[in-house]
Parts: C-alpha cells; sequence; structure tokens
C-alpha cells in the first residue's frame, strides 16, 4: 500500500483540507460543463430560478432535442453532490426530460449562467467547531405542479455549520 497523501480530487470533487476545515467543491467540473454547453461566455445571474417561475409540460410550446437536454439535466444531477443550492430547481427541470420544451431548455440554460456566477461554492466542513448541534430545515408546497398538482418537498439537516443530508422530491 503506498501514502499518497492528502487526497485533493476524487470523482470530480476537489478536496481542500487546511486549518479551517474541509472543503469540498466541484469547481472544475462546473467549467466542464460550461464549456461543454458552450456557455463559458454567458451572461451571470444571481439566482438558478426566476422566483415565482412555474414550469409545466405545455404541449403547444416547440420542442428542443430532447438528447442534449438529458446530458445538461445529467451533468447537473451530478454536480449535486456539493452544491444543495441547486437541488430543488435541477430536479424540477428534470421532471420534463421525456419533452423538453423551449421553455425547459431556458430554465436549464438559466442553471448554468447561475452556475457560471457561484462556481467556487462547495460545502465546508470546519475543523473543531464546538457546535455540534443537529438542525434541520424542511419546507413544502401543496398540489405546487401545474401538470398533476401534486406536492414538491425538500429539506436539509446540517451538524453545526456542516450540511449532512439533503432532498427535493416531488
Amino acid at each position: 500500500m503506498t501514502d499518497l497523501g492528502k487526497m485533493r480530487y476524487f470523482l470530480g470533487v476537489e478536496v481542500t483540507q487546511n486549518d479551517k476545515g474541509i472543503f469540498i467543491t466541484q469547481q472544475k467540473y462546473a467549467r466542464e460543463i460550461l464549456t461543454r454547453f458552450g456557455m463559458e461566455q454567458c451572461n451571470m445571474v444571481c439566482n438558478p430560478i426566476v422566483p415565482g417561475n412555474k414550469l409545466s409540460r405545455d404541449e403547444s410550446r416547440k420542442s428542443v432535442d430532447s438528447t442534449n437536454f438529458k446530458q445538461m439535466v445529467g451533468c447537473l444531477m451530478y454536480l449535486l453532490a456539493t452544491r444543495p443550492d441547486l437541488t430543488y430547481v435541477v430536479c424540477l427541470i428534470a421532471r420534463y426530460m421525456e419533452k423538453p420544451t423551449e421553455l425547459h431548455f431556458a430554465a436549464a440554460k438559466r442553471i448554468l449562467r447561475y452556475l457560471k456566477d457561484s462556481l467556487q461554492y462547495g460545502i465546508l466542513y470546519k475543523k473543531g467547531e464546538l457546535n455540534c448541534e443537529l438542525e434541520g430545515w424542511s419546507d413544502s408546497n401543496c398540489a405546487g405542479d401545474l401538470d398533476d398538482r401534486k406536492s414538491t418537498s425538500g429539506y436539509v439537516y446540517k451538524m453545526g455549520s456542516r450540511a449532512i443530508s439533503w432532498s427535493s422530491k416531488k
């Protein structure tokens, strides 16, 4: 067995260990996503979805290439390992992978524009933190999906400042 030192990169996750703690991010992978979909020169936005925006399965809108849309959503799904801020909106657009329209594609591109503005985001696990209380937040909507009237719920649990579990599901 060989000692390779401290872990720095594993399966697309960058790990930085210092006296503050352990910081995990997928900055390199996020840049690769932007390059892959031609969004490296895009304008940045400060949130991944327009507040109050509701997506629906609108059959009257023009369809887009579902293969490209599925690839984009798949790449964004893998990014959720270190980006809980994207969980809700990525799961929202993933509902429309079967038959995406221009509206759904625009929502996916907005996520990429937000990603460009937040490349440095990740999760910091602080070293020696004294506060180890378990905190949890949850939220849900009642019949928020315009197509089938199902609800969406989500939660995040933190141990001190460390996110340990998060989810968003319909």
